[in-house]
């Protein structure tokens, strides 16, 4: 009988190590990390906005391809690994690249599925890192955006790039491509300083002091969440009459030193993060206190795309804003009368 009583016991004693042993190996299968290897390719970042203005000679892309060696800029590249299930961020990277070679890193993360999201934008290599976008939000994928700090800026461009994985004990590598988000537009503005057609040639001060463009809906912030079907922060809409500047105001410092006329030729850039907003070019005249409207259109434009805002004074109608080419420069007879569009005062300007 004691032999059996004995035979028991052992076996509920070898079934309980048995048990605990298997417990501990579940749990360190749960608390462990395995590696997983990234490549970012930087390519996309901002190939697409090449523009080359043939007429001026002015060339887009050049200002972008010596990012680092004259502007002292670099390239932020951040990746977040976020949780599928409870959509709570679990780990992130971030690196800076002085060209666009792609960024080969390796992270490590517990077995689960993820939704990883990398971004791309500059950063000032000369003001501690300070990167053109702040990211907002960021503990929880339902919520994490990216906010410009300089919204308007031809620095401000932004790509991004989402992709689910699976961590397994045998993870394979993880491929990314960040693409464009928003658009650049090239302002271009010309003979603001004649009068009129009939002047040409003949410097003339026609009253302008400020040129800019203005829209009333301006996108604020970009959602991260590849399922999020609102992607954009939008400034306050505050009624018809209320307008935010999407470009630089070309003012006083672009006037010659006697301050009597605007130099021949005006141009800049702005970087637009909604894909569908309504657009009108302003002027303001010398003593005034609001701007005064024209070309007002609402247009939807495509991520990645070099768009072109273009207004000649001499042109009859409104100016043009559209896809940046060379086909919409203006020449004119001389000595013939200028007509001019059609303009209707703004109210109220909000910065």
């Amino acid at each position: 009988m004691r032999h059996y009583i004995s035979l028991a016991l052992f076996s509920m004693a070898m079934l309980l190590v048995s048990s605990c042993s298997n417990d501990a190996i579940d749990v360190e299968k749960k608390d462990q990390t395995y590696p997983v290897s990234l490549t970012i390719s930087l390519n996309d970042f901002f190939s697409c906005y090449n523009f080359n203005d043939t007429k001026h000679d002015i060339k887009i892309s050049d200002d972008y391809r010596v990012f680092n060696s004259e502007y002292g800029r670099l390239i932020q590249v951040r990746t977040l690994f976020y949780n599928q299930e409870s959509g709570e961020l679990v780990d992130s990277l971030i690196s800076y690249s002085t060209s666009t070679n792609a960024i080969s890193e390796s992270i490590k993360l517990p077995l689960g599925k993820y939704c990883a999201i990398s971004t791309l934008a500059f950063a000032d290599k000369d003001n501690n890192n300070y990167a053109w976008w702040k990211l907002a939000d960021k503990e929880n994928l339902s919520t994490v955006k990216m906010i410009p700090k300089i919204r308007n800026s031809k620095w401000s461009l932004l790509s991004v790039a989402s992709k689910d994985i699976v961590v397994t004990e045998n993870s394979e590598a993880v491929n990314m491509t960040p693409t464009p988000v928003g658009s650049l537009t090239y302002l271009f503005f010309q003979n603001f300083q004649y009068q009129d057609e009939s002047s040409y040639g003949t410097i003339y001060d026609n009253g302008i002091r400020s040129l800019a463009l203005y829209s009333q809906k301006v996108a604020s912030a970009y959602y991260l969440n590849p399922n999020n079907l609102v992607k954009y922060d939008y400034l306050e809409d505050a009624g018809r009459n209320s307008w935010y500047f999407l470009s630089s105001y070309l003012e006083p410092t672009d006037f010659d030193e006697s301050w009597t006329f605007f130099k021949s030729n005006l141009y800049s850039y702005c970087y637009i993060l909604a894909p569908d907003f309504n657009l009108t070019f302003g002027y303001k005249m010398q003593g005034d206190d609001g701007f005064t409207s024209c070309g007002m259109n609402n247009y939807s434009i495509q991520n990645g795309k070099m768009y072109l805002a273009y207004w000649d004074w001499f042109k009859v109608g409104n100016p043009y804003f559209g896809l940046a080419d060379n086909n919409h420069w203006n020449t004119y007879t001389m000595n013939s009368v200028a007509e001019k569009p059609a303009c209707s005062p703004i109210l109220k300007l909000n910065k």
